[in-house]
């Protein structure tokens, strides 16, 4: 199920309308479109088209358009492509034998294997063809519940900020008052129940009245003369690269080329754990 990002109304994941309020349904960042799998023929081969697409999609999204070509080759020429098939032919037979009810979860549950495939196949097989360096300790996070990630640590080592130069604040003892003062009121608006992981001051003069910060729900940020802006995980739907920026949810966000990379993955994973539990 998915919430209506006008009116919060719980919808089927297939919705294209809001029965509520009419509002047309965007994509959800990381799931299918709405359409369902023909499980007639050649299965295995369809899903494996889907891959291929999807892989297209993704460098288009978050690397070098350049090198799709580049990708798409060295998919069919490594070893790598023998283990998504195989992935993918064991994921066909075992949905193919479940019930109508259930198959409608189907297109979800493929792109999420999907994605998971070609997170491997980014990170193990094509590093010299990436535009930032992204860190093996993603991976770990594959096949993990909500309730079964540290948060903080996930967000930690998706950013990997050991190989960046921005200044980051986990110990909020230490972060001087005034830093925060000016974080809070600036950009970062947290609930009371929410648990900050941590600040990126981004400002020229160090005084933390511009940069981003996650908690537990939501990413928060101010860029330049852009105003403050909030993006819940739950509600995430749209995650593109734009030139050197970001798109989020059509927003505008700015960090460095490597951290707006990795910041693509980090948020697409975090939708997808909280829209799981929803």
């Amino acid at each position: 199920m998915k919430h209506c990002p006008q009116c919060n109304f719980v919808l089927p994941d297939q919705a294209r309308f809001c029965m509520n309020c009419g509002t047309e349904q965007p994509q959800v960042a990381g799931a299918l479109p709405g359409e369902q799998i023909d499980w007639s023929g050649p299965v295995e081969e369809r899903v494996f088209e889907q891959l291929v697409g999807r892989l297209r999609d993704r460098v288009i999204a978050e690397q070098n358009t350049a090198r799709i070509d580049s990708y798409l080759e060295r998919l069919q020429s490594s070893d790598y492509k023998l283990t998504a098939e195989r992935r993918l032919a064991q994921w066909s037979v075992e949905w193919k034998q479940k019930g109508p009810e259930e198959k409608t979860q189907a297109p979800r549950a493929l792109r999420y294997l999907i994605d998971d495939l070609l997170d491997f196949f980014f990170i193990i097989h094509c590093s010299d063809l990436n535009t930032a360096v992204l860190p093996e300790s993603m991976l770990q996070y594959q096949h993990l519940s909500l309730s079964e990630v540290d948060g903080a640590k996930l967000a930690m080592d998706y950013l990997d900020f050991d190989a960046e130069e921005e200044r980051v604040y986990t110990d909020f003892v230490e972060l001087p008052v005034r830093k925060i003062r000016n974080a809070s009121k600036y950009f970062l608006f947290p609930e009371r129940e929410e648990r900050i992981w941590f600040i990126c001051d981004q400002s020229l003069l160090g005084n933390a009245k511009e940069g981003f910060a996650m908690t537990d729900k939501a990413l928060y940020w101010k860029t330049g003369f852009q105003p403050a802006q909030r993006v819940y995980f739950h509600k995430l739907f749209s995650l593109k690269k734009e030139k050197e920026w970001l798109l989020i949810n059509d927003l505008y966000f700015n960090a460095t080329p490597s951290l707006n990379t990795k910041m693509i993955w980090l948020l697409r994973r975090l939708a997808r754990l909280h829209q799981a539990n929803l």
